[in-house]
């Protein structure tokens, strides 16, 4: 078996008004033909075999809106982060944080376990040098790729279709400087990370573009976003191989109210599809649950 986990930035399951909610204004049909609706706070939970969909709490019983760091490690870990650090934290790991990032998260652990895991992300070729400029930061993602000692993806990878860039398309590319990469389409972005993932247990992606839309509160970009998010988890499904299991989640609202630039208090998705889909997720109530759900469906129940 095999885990596919596509991370979608802010995503939440939000009101059924098209005026704030761009999943219901512009719709999301590789999700809506699934489950027969749209997907907003008022869509029933689904449990079968090898199609599921659940409301997670991404609060963690913690004061305050949600934040993607402690909601990404904790996606990753299954660590409540929140409550060890005491609040909600945004954007980029602290010290503590990352420290709990790097010996705990899943990645790591699958590795010592003799699996193997991968992020099928392309980094840009100057990425380290920005770091160390202090022009960017890790995020918990990336901490969890490099907590494994395997190289980052970079340019030759999404050449040979063995990355995927973090707009799906390539077309945000000549904005950081890189010229002569083709533009790809959804599905064919959705081909390369299907191909990613069959030699690898677990392969994940990370797309933030929801979040920064509706931090935003651009509508017109919005639009974008669904009609290239919608293309790409359509066209995932539609190949999945049958050994592997797609999951679907976020770590915080945001995109699905445009109404505020904030985050949302809003439950977030979590949607399983293919292989022991149902058997997977039945048990799974908040973020803490991901990791030790995806690690006992891989065989290692000794982990947890």
């Amino acid at each position: 078996m095999r885990v596919l986990l596509i991370f979608i930035d802010g995503l939440g399951l939000g009101s059924s008004y098209a005026d704030i909610n761009p999943l219901v204004r512009f719709g999301l049909p590789a999700i809506t033909e699934l489950f027969g609706q749209p997907l907003t706070q008022y869509i029933h939970s689904v449990l079968t075999p090898q199609c599921c969909l659940l409301g997670l709490d991404a609060t963690l019983g913690v004061p305050g809106l949600p934040q993607s760091a402690t909601g990404q490690a904790t996606i990753l870990t299954g660590i409540n982060t929140a409550k060890v650090m005491g609040r909600h934290i945004q954007a980029f790991p602290g010290p503590q944080l990352t420290q709990i990032i790097s010996k705990h998260n899943i990645m790591k652990r699958l590795f010592a376990a003799g699996l193997t895991a991968t992020s099928a992300n392309m980094y840009t070729p100057n990425y380290f040098e920005l770091v160390a400029a202090r022009k960017r930061r890790h995020a918990a993602i990336t901490l969890a790729a490099l907590s494994t000692a395997a190289a980052l993806r970079s340019l030759p990878e999404v050449c040979a279709g063995q990355a995927v860039y973090q707009d799906i398309t390539n077309e945000m590319l000549p904005e950081m400087g890189i010229d002569n990469i083709a533009v790809l389409t959804p599905t064919q972005a959705a081909n390369n990370l299907l191909n990613i993932s069959r030699k690898y247990s677990f392969t994940i992606f990370e797309y933030f573009q929801t979040d920064r839309v509706g931090h935003k509160q651009d509508w017109a970009k919005a639009q974008r976003v669904i009609r290239v998010l919608d293309e790409f988890i359509g066209a995932v499904h539609h190949r999945l191989p049958a050994d592997t299991l797609l999951l679907i989640t976020s770590d915080h609202g945001n995109f699905e109210d445009m109404g505020v630039r904030t985050h949302t208090l809003n439950q977030v998705p979590l949607i399983a599809l293919g292989c022991r889909a149902q058997e997977t997720v039945s048990k799974i109530t908040d973020l803490t649950g991901i990791t030790p759900a995806i690690l006992a469906a891989l065989g290692k129940d000794e982990l947890m």
